[in-house]
C-alpha cells in the first residue's frame, strides 16, 4: 500500500476536481470538502490529557503549548506514552441556514412559482399546486429538525 503526503493527497483531489464533469456535482463537492479539510490550518493549541482545564491551557503558539506539554509529562514521570499532548484547534466556518420558501395558498401559488403563462390556471388547479407547493415545504422543513 503506498502512503500519500498531505501535498500528494492535496495534489490529486486537484486534479481530479479539475477533471470532473459539470454534471458531478455530488463528487466534486466531496472533493472540495476533503481540499478544505486537507489545507485547513490550526487557529490555536491546547493541552489534551488528564485533568486539564483547557481553557486555560490555550495559546496561539504550538511553541508555548508544546513546552507546557513537555513541563506537564516531565512533572507526572509516567513511563510509557506521554499523558499530555499538544492539540491543534481549528476553525470551522458556520454551515449556511436552510431556505424554506413561504407557505402557498391558491391566491399566491402563481406569484411563488413564478409561473408565467398565457393560460389561466383553474381554481381547482390553484388548489392541487398550492398542495403540491406545500408539501415540498413541508419535506423541507422536517429535514431541517422542525
Amino acid at each position: 500500500m503506498t502512503t500519500l503526503t498531505d501535498k500528494e493527497l492535496i495534489k490529486e483531489i486537484r486534479e481530479r476536481i479539475g477533471s470532473l464533469d459539470v454534471r458531478d456535482n455530488i463528487e466534486r463537492r466531496a472533493y472540495e470538502i476533503a481540499l478544505a479539510s486537507l489545507e485547513a490550518e490550526a487557529v490555536m493549541f491546547c493541552i489534551s490529557g488528564q485533568n486539564v482545564d483547557s481553557e486555560e491551557h490555550v495559546s496561539t503558539s504550538k511553541a508555548v503549548v508544546d513546552a507546557w506539554v513537555e513541563e506537564w509529562n516531565q512533572v507526572d514521570g509516567s513511563p510509557g506514552e506521554p499523558l499530555y499532548k499538544t492539540m491543534p484547534l481549528y476553525y470551522h466556518a458556520a454551515l449556511p441556514a436552510p431556505v424554506v420558501p413561504e407557505e402557498a395558498t391558491p391566491e399566491n401559488v402563481e406569484m411563488l412559482s413564478g409561473y408565467v403563462s398565457t393560460y389561466k390556471l383553474t381554481d381547482s388547479e390553484r388548489d392541487i399546486a398550492a398542495e403540491i407547493w406545500n408539501a415540498c415545504r413541508a419535506a423541507m422543513l422536517h429535514g431541517k429538525g422542525e
